[in-house]
């Protein structure tokens, strides 16, 4: 396997999110049988619902719902750049948070999604510019996401060592958040020690409340780095069983491919 940066873009809102999905997943305030059917708020917590679900379209009927029913309701403008952001509808996502960040400038989770679409389109500096707009608001609860997101920012950029910087301030809010371990997994591994990316990628996992297919494809290509044949075809076949799209299951499939074809005794560094 040859060695190269290893970046994975957390579009389903993965990092961005103080907010609705993602590995800071926040539930529905109240479920939709206690409140008046066909009200705003009664749609919003559908939507939600449907988001955490992951089940974009109809979470994309009930959020347009809702803001039938209040054109301003923050929440669901949000719901909306959440669901044009997991179809990669990018110029309609961004138009949903910037409306987000109208009616509310202390909404800093739009910030943070901004920055993921702008990461994703290559437009870097308006990426980090938003990601730090998050990261160091007073209010921002969850500071660690905008940080995670500027660590994997810089190393799509190959700045390994400002990477890092974000990760250890990302910890020092959060030293449970999985994903900076995962980050710094990445971190260790472009830097070739492979040993202690397995340590920060196991420890990520180990955070986790269910597996992510990530998480377990960066594992699984870091044993096989170490030669561990078996552990690294067992993770990546549970990886398999996670991953919902084509395009990552073909990956997969490749990686096990590839490590199939390995000697079972440990590689020599």
């Amino acid at each position: 396997m040859t060695k190269k940066i290893f970046v994975y873009l957390f579009v389903f809102a993965f990092l961005a999110a103080g907010g609705f999905t993602g590995c800071s997943r926040k539930e529905a305030k109240t479920r939709p049988g206690q409140l008046q059917p066909g009200t705003a708020e009664y749609y919003l917590q559908e939507g939600i619902y449907y988001i955490n679900e992951g089940n974009m379209t109809m979470a994309e009927q009930k959020l347009k719902l809702a803001l039938k029913k209040d054109r301003n309701q923050v929440e669901a403008l949000n719901g909306m750049g959440i669901v044009c952001l997991n179809k990669r509808n990018f110029d309609e996502a961004i138009k949903y948070f910037r409306r987000v960040i109208q009616l509310n400038g202390k909404a800093y989770d739009a910030y943070n999604y901004l920055g993921v679409i702008f990461s994703e389109t290559g437009k870097y500096e308006l990426a980090k510019e938003n990601f730090l707009i998050a990261a160091n608001a007073e209010k921002y609860m969850t500071p660690e996401n905008a940080y995670a997101n500027l660590a994997m920012l810089e190393v799509k950029r190959n700045n390994l060592d400002s990477a890092l910087r974000y990760v250890e301030k990302g910890l020092a809010s959060n030293k449970n958040f999985p994903h900076l371990y995962n980050v710094k997994g990445v971190i260790m591994e472009n830097h070739g020690d492979y040993k202690k990316a397995l340590f920060y990628y196991e420890k990520a996992l180990s955070l986790l409340t269910h597996d992510d297919v990530t998480f377990l494809i960066n594992l699984g290509r870091v044993q096989a780095r170490l030669g561990e044949k078996n552990k690294a075809l067992d993770t990546l076949e549970k990886a398999m069983g996670k991953a919902l799209s084509k395009e990552t299951k073909q990956q997969i499939m490749n990686m096990i491919k590839e490590v199939e074809k390995q000697e079972t005794e440990p590689k020599k560094e």
